[in-house]
């Protein structure tokens, strides 16, 4: 079975009105770029949905570990905490849905 990247589906709490989820949008082999999709709820409706774009230097070679999802969620949570994207790369959220 191969590597898959981490999802993060169930809310994680910013306060006690908001939440983020997150999932994997891309991975840039040749930049060891990760992008995720992270959605902001709040009081249960999502608010909004920005991309971001993680480089983890801090991860080595193996990112099959429960160390890694670990750093990627506090990653992903300092950016949702941010609210806005920290790329311009806008991936399958710019293409039309069919």
């Amino acid at each position: 079975m191969g590597f898959a990247f981490p999802e993060f589906p169930e809310p994680t709490p910013l306060d006690t009105r908001r939440s983020w989820t997150a999932a994997f949008e891309s991975y840039d082999q040749r930049n060891e770029d990760v992008y995720y999709v992270i959605t902001l709820h709040e009081g249960g409706h999502e608010v909004g949905r920005f991309i971001v774009q993680i480089f983890p230097s801090w991860a080595g070679d193996d990112w099959s570990g429960p160390e890694f999802k670990a750093r990627l969620g506090k990653e992903l949570h300092l950016l949702a905490a941010a609210g806005k994207t920290n790329t311009s790369y806008t991936g399958a959220m710019s293409r039309p849905r069919s």
